[in-house]
């Protein structure tokens, strides 16, 4: 596979837009939401467009891209963190932390029975 899930990725050639009769220009930068291996690799890809209407901000498109329209990019100028249809968001998965009990956290009847 070419890319994994939340990469960044810049657009190498024009892309359909799937919602609307507009092209996606090349260099457009996005981040992979899915991958698919089958029934050919292809990725599912948020991407942030410049608004057509004048107005300040973004509007955002998602495609499915295969791997010869897109490169994997470590950052970009405008932005070092992740853009989507969901904003600025952090995508940092939460680790499970499992922490021990000692026998002064345990119940007194639980604790008098370990120790037994």
């Amino acid at each position: 596979m070419k890319a994994q899930t939340y990469d960044r990725i810049k657009t190498l050639v024009d892309i359909p837009a799937d919602f609307g009769k507009s092209l996606i220009p090349k260099g457009t930068i996005g981040t992979v939401i899915e991958c698919y291996e089958r029934p050919k690799e292809g990725y599912a890809v948020d991407l942030t467009i410049l608004s057509e209407t004048g107005e300040p901000g973004f509007e955002y498109e998602n495609v499915i891209l295969y791997p010869e329209q897109f490169s994997v990019v470590s950052d970009t100028p405008e932005r070092g963190n992740f853009i989507s249809v969901f904003g600025d968001i952090n995508y940092e998965v939460p680790q499970v932390v499992q922490e021990q009990s000692t026998p002064s956290e345990l119940p007194k009847n639980l604790a008098d029975q370990e120790l037994a």
